[in-house]
């Protein structure tokens, strides 16, 4: 196998001509067939939510515009879609962040994955049900967003793939594979069964998120964009860059390893061997309640009492109702003074309230101990 290659820019801002240059460069570069032969482009970029471009929580619309641009002047039929999460609608998404403007300006096709059929797949025994669109595209962008995230640490490409599952599909995914261990190996397979699929994949990492992410952390100006056709190799190195050992982001090394990669002999820019990024706040989610089971019975149950922590529905809230209708195991419910509240016995800590919250009203509530160790 080649060693992969991962290509990063230092991009201080949204410059569209700025970032059209690096993705000419990068995709100019590519000997993949597909990008003569295919006639039609899936761009799928991370759709979180409902929120806007400078929340930083969903892909850029400049940098899906200059990958457009791009594809537009190859003369290809493009089409930009993804599944958002929860029940917010898919119109309102597009709006606010920023692709329905696109779609005005260019003539593209905004695709709502979670409406367009899927196939069951199974993979090592997991199965999981993956959107048609990916296979009637010929070639597929997959263009995520720098962020931590409070279940897998990190996300980058491979937790971006996650939105190829349509619908609440992926809140029943969450009931069923509560912990970090089960979540990665549902990602693992997603991995596997679609990797194929995937002609290249980008990060956008010029304004990101640090802190309690994926949406209610910190915004963070990492000034990066990144892209290889090499997933693992891609998230190794952004993830690395973060602050990330391999082993804290649980998807990681299985990936790697799948691909047969060692992880010294992805190529880098010269000017970013062993580059880190300073003051990156990765210590809430370095911490994961899997970590417990490392510890002795007795120990982890003592644990278990004084380090715990859980979603709270902040005095932020606006009732507007995302976090009951999006909780996968109804832990979410309306009260008699008509706001919403978390029952702490039924919550998994999937923290799909906190991803999907629009007004970013769920806090993160930490015992004494959780605080200490989660600075």
């Amino acid at each position: 196998m080649k060693q992969p290659k991962v290509q990063i820019r230092a991009i201080d801002s949204y410059d569209l001509p700025i970032i059209e240059d690096a993705v000419r460069q990068w995709f100019d570069d590519l000997r993949d067939p597909k990008l003569k032969r295919s006639k039609r482009v899936l761009i799928k970029p991370n759709a979180l939510g409902a929120y806007l471009p400078e929340q930083a929580v969903t892909t850029h619309p400049i940098v899906l515009e200059a990958i457009i641009r791009y594809f537009l002047e190859q003369k290809k039929e493009v089409w930009v879609g993804d599944s958002p999460g929860g029940t917010v609608s898919v119109q309102k998404v597009w709006e606010t962040c920023g692709w329905q403007d696109l779609a005005e300006r260019y003539p593209i096709k905004l695709i709502n994955l979670s409406t367009s059929g899927y196939r069951e797949m199974k993979y090592d025994g997991i199965p999981v049900k993956i959107s048609e669109v990916l296979f009637q595209c010929g070639i597929v962008i997959n263009v995520a967003k720098y962020k931590t995230h409070s279940l897998m640490a990190f996300t980058g490409a491979l937790k971006n793939l996650y939105g190829l599952i349509p619908g609440l599909i992926k809140s029943d995914y969450h009931r069923l594979n509560p912990d970090t261990q089960s979540f990665a190996e549902l990602l693992l397979a997603l991995y596997s069964l679609s990797h194929v699929k995937i002609t290249y994949s980008i990060i956008d990492g010029i304004v990101g998120m640090d802190g309690n992410g994926p949406s209610a952390g910190k915004l963070k100006n990492f000034g990066l964009l990144m892209g290889s056709d090499n997933i693992p190799a891609l998230d190794t190195i952004a993830a690395q860059m973060m602050g990330f050992k391999i082993k804290d982001v649980p998807y990681l090394w299985g990936a790697l390893h799948k691909e047969g990669i060692l992880p010294s002999r992805i190529l880098v820019p010269h000017s970013f061997l062993n580059h880190q990024i300073p003051d990156v706040d990765i210590g809430f989610v370095k911490m994961r309640k899997e970590g417990l089971k490392y510890m002795p019975r007795t120990l982890r149950y003592a644990f278990k009492k004084v380090y715990y922590y859980y979603p709270r529905v902040s005095e932020r809230c606006v009732r507007c109702g995302v976090c009951v209708k999006s909780c996968p195991v109804q832990a979410i419910a309306w009260q008699s003074d008509g706001f919403p509240r978390v029952d702490k016995d039924k919550c998994i800590k999937c923290m799909c309230c906190h991803e999907l919250c629009p007004t970013q009203a769920i806090d993160i509530h930490k015992s004494f101990i959780a605080r200490r160790l989660m600075r």
